[in-house]
């Protein structure tokens, strides 16, 4: 008897700690990130504000309610409703303080001017004094190329076709690929920089042999920024003129050998 009065006493204990759990959990809830996967910085033009939104579902009775805003787990925001919202750390001078007003939700902030060196991971925190909930999201900054030149030559000894292609100050590392016809070119040579302003610049050379070669072939590069779907490309013909012009004399001598077979018939 007192050991089937303890079974049911153990079991309403853990029912009662277990609808408690499920009550604290459900207090304070993430309901939705808003960050976009890519950002891209159009040139010679103001960037539009960066804006960000963490939209949570809190239960009136809970206590003590805070919101933050973490890059790369660095604090860069809070909202705590006898204060308001401030920014701190490395955007206190990115972060508009006063955004969250015309939005009417507390988990909205806008950066102004955004730069490339602000992709990374946003994570939004919400807690009271019984609950937490949190959620991230990774931000890719794109800035798009400012020049992007493929060229073709014939060496001094014309015994192949050297071939240069280069992308100039762009963000994320790019990764480029020269084809010629429809065969990628594996043995390249690559060199990259990234500036004082943290963007790169990639060119790859390579050399095709002339007898690998008809005239006339597509000679394409290409390139992609790791982690997005932003891509480029540029084809040019290769137009071997020695080839032309011999061409031409054989066509000619072909004329005139005609020409002459008919006169003396």
């Amino acid at each position: 008897m007192l050991m089937l009065m303890a079974n049911k006493w153990s079991l309403c204990i853990s029912t009662l700690t277990w609808l408690t759990l499920l009550s604290v959990t459900n207090s304070v809830r993430i309901t939705n990130l808003k960050v976009p996967h890519t950002y891209t910085l159009e040139r010679n033009t103001e960037p539009d504000p960066l804006v960000l939104d963490c939209e949570y579902e809190v239960e009136p009775r809970e206590k003590g309610f805070v919101l933050k805003w973490l890059f790369n787990n660095h604090s860069i925001y809070q909202w705590i409703p006898s204060v308001k919202g401030f920014a701190m750390g490395i955007m206190k001078s990115k972060i508009d303080t006063k955004i969250f007003t015309m939005e009417g939700s507390p988990g909205v902030i806008t950066i102004k001017k955004p730069d490339w060196n602000m992709t990374g991971e946003y994570t939004c925190t919400v807690q009271t004094f019984e609950s937490t909930d949190k959620k991230s999201a990774r931000l890719q900054i794109i800035v798009p190329e400012s020049d992007f030149v493929l060229e073709t030559k014939m060496d001094g000894e014309q015994n192949g076709v050297d071939i240069m292609c280069a992308v100039q100050n762009v963000f994320p590392l790019p990764k480029l690929s020269v084809m010629f016809d429809t065969k990628k070119i594996d043995s390249v040579l690559t060199h990259t920089d990234q500036n004082s302003s943290g963007l790169y610049s990639t060119t790859v050379r390579t050399r095709i042999p002339r007898d690998r070669l008809e005239s006339p072939t597509p000679i394409t590069c290409a390139f992609f920024l790791l982690g997005t779907n932003y891509t480029k490309r540029r084809e040019t013909i290769f137009y071997d003129k020695a080839t032309n012009i011999q061409r031409k004399w054989t066509t000619v001598a072909v004329v005139i050998s005609i020409a002459s077979l008919t006169l003396s018939s």
